[in-house]
């Protein structure tokens, strides 16, 4: 995922409306941040709104980025705001998962309403961050296609569990972090 320059009538702007942002609100942004946007630079914190497996809107919180394809097309990277629950929403088998420091996917939210999510235990303040699941999901999509990963390489990240792979002859390990801006972690 290379930092380009990109023409606005270039940008995907179908993805951005399927996450809530119209080509009007972007194009709506200041002048300095449409060049950063342009350059490959993060977008402000903007609200979002998808539709989960239920018909429901999910609202969040999120900076996107466009990124080059190797198929030269422009594509965009999602870096989601966080919010966080009480561990003690979660079973048993989900609490030792979210205490040994890996992501699972459930249906609790901080707000008390039932969607799918990414989720995920903050060591440092003992809190459960989640995110909506199709956020994360586009962000794995994106590192599939730049990685040339499978289905079994993402689905086991999507259940927490790290894929270390070779990148320019080194290995790199890559999997779900939610303590990252792109809610995915790369580690030499």
């Amino acid at each position: 995922m290379k930092k380009e320059q990109f023409e606005f009538n270039e940008l995907p702007y179908p993805t951005l409306a399927r996450f809530g942002l119209t080509q009007e609100m972007i194009e709506d942004l200041p002048l300095c941040i449409l060049k950063e946007i342009g350059k490959g630079g993060y977008s402000p914190v903007l609200p979002m709104r998808v539709t989960n497996e239920n018909g429901e809107v999910i609202e969040s919180r999120s900076r996107f980025a466009f990124i080059r394809m190797d198929s030269g097309e422009g594509d965009v990277v999602f870096y989601p705001t966080l919010k966080s629950s009480p561990l003690e929403c979660y079973n048993e088998e989900q609490q030792k998962q979210l205490l040994d420091g890996k992501s699972i996917i459930d249906v609790a939210m901080a707000d008390g309403r039932r969607s799918k999510a990414f989720v995920q235990i903050d060591e440092e303040t003992k809190q459960v961050m989640y995110v909506p699941t199709p956020i994360i999901a586009r962000n794995l999509k994106v590192l599939a296609e730049v990685m040339h990963l499978g289905t079994v390489e993402v689905n086991g990240m999507q259940h927490g569990e790290p894929l270390t792979v070779a990148v320019d002859g080194e290995p790199v390990t890559v999997g779900i972090d939610l303590h990252n801006k792109t809610g995915i972690r790369f580690c030499a």
